[in-house]
């Protein structure tokens, strides 16, 4: 019989600040706590390798300025991959944007406790956010 393991607790990370994430953040769960727009980078494809994977949870609202996700343009040309569930007034996913290298919760449409999922192949990222409001998030 294997072990059992009993209060396991999730790596987590507070935002406070822009953040260059790095291949040993895999698994971690982020919690955004800045009222202040700031980026979060990706690391580079080549240093997070397949599998690498984080969760992005709002935990304070952005008043002012955008919450922004992209990639590290300096180490590689990562495409983003982006999938967004919009919830409010039961509205239909925004649907898929590929060739992307920046999502933005735009300043004032995030909700506590929107989240982005983050996933890399091994050739490229892929990004589900789950967002409250109707057109928070917009990917360019």
């Amino acid at each position: 019989m294997g072990r059992v393991f009993f209060n396991t607790r999730k790596n987590v990370h507070s935002l406070t600040a822009a953040y260059q994430m790095l291949a040993s953040d895999s698994g971690k769960t982020f919690f955004s706590n800045l009222a202040a727009g700031y980026i979060v980078t990706l690391p580079s494809v080549a240093d997070a390798q397949e599998g690498w994977h984080c969760r992005i949870i709002i935990e304070t609202n952005v008043t002012s300025g955008n919450f922004v996700i992209t990639e590290l343009a300096s180490a590689d040309t990562n495409v983003l991959v982006v999938s967004t569930n919009e919830q409010q007034n039961n509205a239909a996913p925004a649907g898929t944007s590929t060739g992307c290298t920046t999502v933005v919760l735009a300043s004032g449409a995030d909700v506590v406790g929107d989240s982005f999922d983050i996933v890399c192949s091994g050739t490229k990222f892929y990004i589900n956010a789950d967002v409250e409001a109707d057109a928070a998030v917009t990917v360019t």
